[in-house]
């Protein structure tokens, strides 16, 4: 559509100076030769018949112009190159945030989503600039580009096969590791504002990801079945190296009804910590349960995920020069329902559980919350997340999340 519309544009644009030329009986020089020639490809472009027949005096004319002319600035057609730009996008996000019991202390590690305790703060979340194009018959390329307050970083910048045999693919490039399901997931796909705390606690301070290979094979099953195999550079959690980290992921979708399905995915990874033999084992179950009419806009989903980790040989966060900590497992989960009404409104809930970090006790924080999404159209979205916390040793409060995002541009989909 994008192309035909650059076509039609660029021939209305041309016919003007042909009908002005129609009317002059001066001799067609270079720059009219060169006009002539777009047209001719124009037409093409539209699957219209060509006005001069192959290898005419016509055609000979307009290749002895070019050459008299010579290349244009970069040495193209500027009508191919028109046709060869990428579908770009651009997706904002903007919290308001308030704080009520020292968030930045007492349970950080989320997002940078808080502010100074009981004042409100507003924080741009990110910018995400997007990037996608098929490159040729055998490769498609996705590029994203975030900005936010604390640096431009590539999220992902990767291609994908797109012709391989036996239900093979594979992605090379920077890409987020298929371990779980909201690892996978950009921000602005999110039903929350922010991330369950298991995922900051046990995967990743922010989301694991690197540059690599993964390798994915689509089982012929009568039900969805799809193993990925990844490896990847990956910052470790301790923020000292770059290291290696191998995955492993299993999803499977079944359909219970016309309106219902349900996927479950079972992931593991070993990843490296930066210090010499030390690792972090990662183990992760996650669940996703749909139920959306065909003939509704409405939804309900529910999911959860839960995370177990367990050290070995790994520097204690915090702790004294050398000091290890080895096979101390940790494990934490969450579990949210979100109910979309309409094509405007939807509603959420939300329970999770994670090891408490920061400056309280040790033990396990626990957090409830809510959110109500109002979307004016399919390219925005405004957002009022609230939770309670129950932080060890009797710490906690509460945390708002006033929450604004509207996109532009051809961006395409992220994987379900």
């Amino acid at each position: 559509m994008f192309r035909t519309w650059v076509a039609a544009c660029a021939a209305v644009a041309l016919s003007a100076p042909a009908l002005a030329e129609e009317q002059s009986n001066e001799p067609p020089t270079s720059t009219d030769a060169d006009r002539a020639r777009l047209e001719e490809e124009i037409r093409s472009e539209l699957g219209g018949a060509p006005s001069k027949a192959p290898g005419g005096p016509a055609v000979a004319e307009d290749r002895a112009a070019a050459q008299a002319s010579g290349p244009g600035p970069t040495g193209g057609n500027a009508l191919a190159r028109l046709l060869l730009l990428p579908d770009v996008s651009a997706i904002a996000s903007f919290t308001g945030v308030y704080d009520g019991y020292d968030v930045a202390n007492l349970s950080p590690d989320r997002g940078e989503l808080y502010g100074p305790k009981g004042q409100p703060t507003f924080i741009l979340q990110e910018v995400e600039l997007g990037l996608q194009a098929v490159v040729d018959p055998y490769f498609r390329a996705d590029i994203f580009v975030s900005f936010s307050p604390s640096g431009v970083d590539v999220e992902e910048a990767y291609a994908t096969t797109l012709a391989l045999p036996g239900n093979l693919q594979i992605r090379a490039g920077q890409f987020f590791t298929p371990f779980g399901r909201m690892n996978q997931q950009h921000p602005h796909v999110w039903e929350f504002v922010d991330a369950p705390l298991a995922r900051y606690r046990l995967l990743a301070q922010d989301t694991l990801s690197g540059p690599g290979l993964v390798a994915s094979w689509l089982a012929p099953t009568p039900w969805f079945l799809q193993l990925e195999l990844a490896a990847q550079t990956t910052t470790p959690f301790d923020g000292l190296s770059p290291g290696f980290t191998g995955d492993a992921r299993v999803l499977q979708y079944f359909s219970l009804t016309d309106a219902a399905s349900v996927g479950v995915g079972l992931s593991g990874a070993r990843r490296r910590e930066g210090a010499p033999g030390a690792y972090r084992d990662l183990g992760g179950v996650d669940v996703y349960i749909r139920n959306r009419p065909p003939s509704s806009r409405s939804y309900l989903a529910v999911q959860g995920e839960l995370y177990l980790r367990k050290f070995q040989d790994t520097p204690v966060p915090g702790g004294e020069p050398g000091q290890m900590e080895s096979g101390v497992p940790q494990n934490g989960w969450w579990t949210q329902a979100f109910w979309r009404q309409d094509a405007y409104l939807g509603y959420g809930v939300r329970y999770e559980e994670a090891p408490a970090a920061g400056a309280s006790a040790p033990g396990t924080e626990q957090r409830l919350g809510g959110v109500l999404d109002w979307y004016p159209s399919e390219f925005s979205r405004i957002a009022l997340e609230t939770s309670w916390d129950w932080l060890p040793g009797g710490n906690g409060g509460f945390e708002g999340l006033l929450h604004f995002e509207f996109g532009i541009g051809a961006h395409g989909a992220h994987p379900f």
